[in-house]
């Protein structure tokens, strides 16, 4: 069994299965990966994973691998599985069993997506209990060009974001984004009222009949990013396969991984956040002279559009034995983005790979950020 400590920030060199078995239970804070697919790539390694005879041979081989990641990511840990799909052809067998048990050998159609990562997303859920809290859309402006004529090319991938438990460390706060449109714009397309006065539709609630002097600007830093990423694709000249793009892992990370985790309890900080609202009226102005405050809290919450998300400080356990950062674990490391991209984030990684040639890679991509 492997000393968590003594493998940060390295490279396991070997089969992934065989090397998850001997990380100790709950021991990783966040994942990010992205598995080679089925049948579309040859890495150029014996044992590698992806060109199983049948489709079947494949998903049981990565539910075993991701039987072994829950094993070890802790209860507050999340699960960031970038998941692309292929088309059937090329003698592709699907091996899976009919509505009788019996095994079915035929192929799978030609030009038929094989929906290999929804298959296995559904028996992770159905069969490990995992949580699947949302399936992200990474769309890529700049993707590869296609010559198919009979159907739409391929912009997007799927990057699937699971837990463990209902209650996970999720640090939102840390990939927040600004809005694009001022308030000034946004006036100019405000519909009147027949008082004359401004209808305005903003975030979760609706300001009905306020005027402009009550809207005086979007928030700068607090729209949540939603689940679609305009992400391009980011070439890497030493590598022959598909690499992560940095942006794609950096809000997984933020998001996933805490930056301080209490070396004696294992807890790791949490956010403390105060919304503001930027609310100037009349009618809250009295209300605030009068005391009315259940009358400024319900008004408040009207303008959560306007609200402006301001970090005052961090959670403490109290225990005063000091703080290290949390642990992403990529067990597809490749090139070893992930790493680096924890790298420039502060917090702690392990790879593995099966590959000593990207291992090469990786460690010279490392050796150059620092």
């Amino acid at each position: 069994m492997y000393n968590i400590n003594k493998i940060r920030n390295k490279i396991l060199l070997g089969d992934t299965l065989e090397e998850l078995k001997k990380f100790p239970p709950e021991s990783i804070d966040c994942i990010v990966t992205s598995p080679p697919y089925w049948r579309l790539r040859d890495y150029r390694v014996e044992g590698q994973i992806g060109l199983e005879a049948t489709l079947k041979e494949y998903i049981e081989k990565m539910l075993k691998i991701t039987a072994e990641l829950k094993r070890i990511l802790k209860k507050t840990g999340v699960f960031f599985l970038n998941w692309g799909d292929c088309y059937g052809g090329n003698n592709r067998r699907a091996g899976l069993k009919n509505s009788r048990g019996c095994m079915n050998k035929k192929l799978i159609p030609a030009k038929c997506m094989t929906l290999q990562n929804y298959r296995i997303i559904i028996r992770m859920i159905d069969e490990q209990q995992w949580i699947l809290r949302n399936i992200v859309i990474w769309y890529k402006p700049n993707a590869m060009p296609s010559s198919v004529k009979d159907r739409f090319a391929n912009k997007y991938e799927p990057v699937f974001m699971l837990v463990k438990s209902k209650k996970y460390w999720f640090d939102l706060g840390a990939v927040r984004i600004p809005h694009k449109t001022t308030i000034e714009e946004y006036r100019k397309k405000l519909p009147k009222s027949e008082n004359n006065k401004t209808n305005f539709e903003a975030g979760a609630g609706i300001i009905k009949y306020s005027t402009n002097s009550a809207i005086k600007r979007r928030f700068t830093l607090g729209k949540n990013p939603g689940d679609v990423w305009q992400i391009p694709i980011q070439p890497f000249p030493e590598a022959h396969f598909a690499t992560f793009p940095e942006r794609l892992v950096e809000p997984m990370i933020k998001a996933g991984c805490p930056q301080w985790i209490c070396k004696k309890c294992g807890k790791a900080r949490e956010r403390i956040t105060r919304t503001k609202y930027e609310v100037k009226s009349n009618s809250i102005s009295r209300s605030i002279k009068e005391g009315k405050e259940k009358e400024v809290g319900l008004v408040a919450r009207n303008f959560t559009g306007n609200a402006l998300h301001y970090t005052i400080g961090w959670t403490d356990c109290g225990c005063n034995a000091g703080w290290e950062q949390g642990i992403v674990l990529d067990p597809f490391m490749g090139a070893g983005t992930t790493a680096l991209v924890a790298t420039k984030l502060n917090r702690d990684w392990i790879g593995i790979e099966l590959n000593p040639e990207y291992i090469e890679i990786a460690y010279r991509r490392l050796n150059r950020e620092r």
